[in-house]
Formats: C-alpha cells, sequence, structure tokens
C-alpha cells in the first residue's frame, strides 16, 4: 500500500474543522449586523455553536481522520492542534489593543487554553481507540490500547482537579500571579 500525500493525510482533515471555526466566527460575530432580533439570536446561537464545536471538539475528527489515511501519530497530532492554536493565536492578538506583543505571548498559557490542551488530549486518547478499533474490523494489526486509555484517565484527572480546585479560580490566581510576577501589576 503506497502512502498517502502529506495533503490527504494531513491538510484534508484539518481544512473542514477550520472552514467550520470560520463560518462560525464569522457567523457569530456578523450576526450583530442583523437587525431583526430573533433572526440575529438564531444566527448568533447556531454560529456560536458551530464555532465552539469546532475548536472544542474538532480534534477528535481531525485525529481520527488523519490516522485513518496514514498519518504518523506526529502529524495527527499536529493537525489536530491546527485550529485550536489559530484560535488560542486570534485570543492573543486581541490583547494587542491594550497590552505589549511580549505580554500578549502569556496568555497561551490561560487556564482555558490549558484546559482545552488537555480535553484535546483526552479526544486524541478516545480517537485512538476509535481508529484502533476501525483498523481490527478491517483486518489490521494495531498496537495496544494502553496508552491512549492512561492519556484520556490522566486528561480527565488533571482535568476535573483543575477545576475542583477552588472551581477554577485557584489555577486563574496563579495565572494572574505569574502575570504578575513577570510583567508587574498591568494595565
Amino acid at each position: 500500500m503506497t502512502k498517502n500525500s502529506f495533503m490527504n493525510r494531513f491538510l484534508i482533515p484539518v481544512v473542514p474543522v477550520l472552514l467550520l471555526a470560520m463560518i462560525g466566527y464569522a457567523g457569530y460575530f456578523g450576526s450583530r449586523e442583523i437587525e431583526h432580533y430573533a433572526l440575529h439570536q438564531v444566527v448568533a446561537a447556531v454560529s456560536g455553536a458551530l464555532y465552539f464545536v469546532a475548536i472544542a471538539f474538532g480534534t477528535l475528527y481531525v485525529f481520527t481522520s488523519s490516522q485513518m489515511r496514514g498519518a504518523t501519530l506526529g502529524e495527527s497530532i499536529l493537525a489536530s492542534f491546527i485550529t485550536p492554536f489559530i484560535w488560542m493565536t486570534k485570543e492573543v492578538l486581541v490583547l494587542l489593543e491594550s497590552h505589549p506583543f511580549i505580554e500578549c505571548l502569556y496568555w497561551y498559557v490561560s487556564p482555558l487554553h490549558i484546559w482545552l490542551v488537555i480535553f484535546m488530549a483526552i479526544e486524541m486518547g478516545a480517537a485512538s481507540l476509535i481508529v484502533r478499533k476501525k483498523k481490527m474490523k478491517s483486518g489490521e494489526q494495531t498496537g495496544g490500547k494502553m496508552i491512549p486509555l492512561l492519556v484520556i484517565v490522566a486528561g480527565l484527572v488533571i482535568f476535573v482537579l483543575m477545576y475542583a480546585w477552588g472551581k477554577g479560580e485557584n489555577l486563574y490566581v496563579i495565572f494572574l500571579e505569574g502575570y504578575r510576577l513577570l510583567f508587574g501589576s498591568g494595565v
């Protein structure tokens, strides 16, 4: 069997999720121009949901699809991070209106972004199990399932503990203290 091209195993899984995020973003923020209240609410709700699904759950699709197309583990992980990283970067760039560039970069380690990365790891573990099951059905040899299960369990434990520890407020306080330590009290 020949190896799929980079475009087929990497870009094709990324494009639908990235397009869904872009359409959701455009619809959500563009909906404010709609004067009819009910229509504005519907467009905003649907677009916002699409935007959220693409960012929060796109990893499950991208990782599964890229693995089924023959991507390496590294390629699948990188492909899975494209849409969330673009979203994070957009959030960082928004801060340029009020903060210096170097301070904006600190936002990459915000609790929300950390939770998203942990959630993505959980999704990648689940996607690995899905791929394994699909490959087993088609008669292909697959590796063990312990590592994906460990990733899922560890991710869930970390995710829950981070939230349960003061409902996430403690993590945010640590984030703010880190900011103050590095950059002072801020604006």
